[in-house]
């Protein structure tokens, strides 16, 4: 058994020494990098212009019907113009100053991109129509097809912009690119090729992720059954092996749990094998809302005195963009500002539609728990209301896009998988839901992968040091594994040519 427990062990190694390389190499430039490529909610919202309230003159309700849209829009910016979105499949863009609705013959890509990036017409090369994804735009299915550009300037701006929505989608620089190169695409194994097949990557991962748990899970195996017995004990004399695989074994003892303990976590990301797939309760999102929001009653949003409350309630603030919301069975205006306190630039203002005043204090907890309690099969266990994050729903700071909000109330259901629904007190909506198995997801996948645990998880330099430490020790484990391997099979051909 100790012989077969070694051949499987080799040639697993063999075969995936070269992938726990990389894993390991690109975790180095994933923590400080974060995934792929993507338009932050910080940069959309800085390189878009102040929205004209004074330019509408069509009301919401009018727009839904000049699409038939069942949707409800947001208030934005396009190309310059103030327009309702409709992000729904049959929506669209209806421009807010005369009625007209976006059309492909309308879009001038070359002026978005200008007016995005401030380049002169000039410097813009258009690359092409994408019709299927490159290797920027592989979580952007739903937005193709898209039209791509080259800025030329020192970053190698590339820009893509939706013939759709008539805004750009992404920018991505030479900068951007190489780190992702040397991070998210081979720590994920984010590969165009082979991300085009969703299933087809989602089967490589898991089938790599699994034979590497069964590698590393049999290295630890032999760490034990290789010992010598020695009397007196001796350090240097237990260890079975000398040369490169004396190191090979000393690096295991000291990484080859944390090893498994990344790579088995990481197969976890996956949701492998339908383990987690117990959903709690099924939640609908409207019903906090106090019924369907009557988009009608918005309509005196082009009145110009309703626009100079609105503006007058910003108290100097940009207005960015407004979403049309019921919320406990009032309607209010939520506006998108500029927010100097704000640790990414920008914040929401709840403005009361029927007196134009900002909404200051916190949604009733009772019509919540009313609700929640009145739709579901199960009974409210607990409802808590939390003023700072718990082990589940938590935020980490981020200048690329909003925190979590708090406070929050907690609703806890006794119902078979333990469902608890995380409701924010200063919007009255659902913002996290979880029960037992994403829980323990939460801490077999965050909390072994990443190392989140609370109590330290936010004490940096602390925690980058010992993660820096662990990876390369996992590393240099991983590159002699690799060396390993590719001696054996050196030497197991030579054998057969000779």
């Amino acid at each position: 058994m100790r012989k077969l427990v070694i051949l499987i062990h080799r040639y697993l190694g063999i075969g995936l020494a070269l992938v726990f390389v990389l894993w390991f190499a690109s975790g180095f430039a994933i923590i400080y990098t974060g995934g792929m490529p993507t338009l932050t909610e910080h940069e959309r919202l800085t390189r878009l212009p102040n929205l004209d309230l004074e330019s509408i003159s069509i009301a919401p309700s009018q727009a839904q019907q000049l699409v038939r849209a069942s949707s409800v829009p947001k208030l934005t910016t396009v190309m310059g113009r103030s327009a309702y979105q409709f992000s729904e499949n049959n929506g669209g863009i209806v421009f807010a100053d005369d009625g007209s609705i976006l059309s492909s013959s309308m879009i001038s890509s070359r002026q978005i991109i200008s007016d995005f990036t401030g380049a002169e017409d000039n410097a813009i090369e258009r690359i092409g129509r994408i019709e299927e994804i490159d290797q920027w735009t592989i979580g952007l299915r739903g937005e193709l097809p898209l039209e791509k550009f080259r800025v030329v300037d020192d970053a190698r701006t590339e820009v893509y912009v939706s013939p759709r929505w008539g805004q750009v989608i992404l920018v991505t620089t030479s900068v951007d690119r190489f780190l992702a190169w040397i991070g998210a695409i081979p720590h994920w194994l984010y590969f165009v090729d082979l991300r085009r097949n969703t299933a087809l990557w989602s089967d490589v991962v898991i089938w790599l992720s699994s034979l590497g748990s069964i590698l590393a899970s049999l290295g630890i195996v032999l760490i034990f059954t290789q010992l010598r017995s020695t009397k007196p004990f001796s350090f240097s004399k237990v260890i079975p092996y000398n040369g490169i695989l004396r190191w090979h074994y000393i690096t295991g003892l000291c990484f080859g749990l944390v090893t498994l303990t990344w790579v088995f976590s990481g197969l976890l990301s996956m949701d492998p094998y339908e383990w987690t797939r117990a959903r709690g309760l099924t939640i609908d999102r409207s019903l906090l809302q106090g019924g369907d929001i009557e988009l009608q009653r918005f309509d005196k949003l082009n009145q110009q005195a309703t626009q100079n409350e609105i503006y007058d309630s910003l108290a100097g603030a940009e207005l960015k963009e407004i979403e049309f919301k019921r919320l406990q069975g009032d309607y209010y205006i939520g506006a998108v500002k500029s927010d100097s306190d704000s640790t990414w630039g920008f914040g929401r203002q709840l403005i009361r539609l029927d007196d134009l005043e900002t909404k200051q204090d916190l949604f009733d907890t009772g019509y919540i728990i009313e609700q929640l309690g009145e739709s579901q099969a199960a009974s409210i266990d607990s409802a808590d209301i939390l003023r700072e994050y718990d082990s589940y729903y938590y935020s980490r700071n981020s200048a690329r896009g909003p925190s979590k909000p708090l406070p929050v109330l907690r609703v806890r259901f006794d119902d078979s998988v333990g469902s608890s629904l995380y409701v924010d007190l200063n919007s009255s909506e659902v913002v996290f839901q979880s029960n037992a198995s994403r829980r323990m997801e939460r801490w077999l996948y965050n909390g072994f992968h990443s190392l989140d645990f609370g109590f330290w998880y936010g004490s940096r330099p602390i925690w980058d040091i010992v993660v820096i430490l662990l990876l390369s020790g996992g590393l240099v484990l991983t590159v002699i594994g690799t060396y390993i391997g590719i001696r054996r099979l050196y030497l197991n051909t030579r054998e057969i040519l000779s």
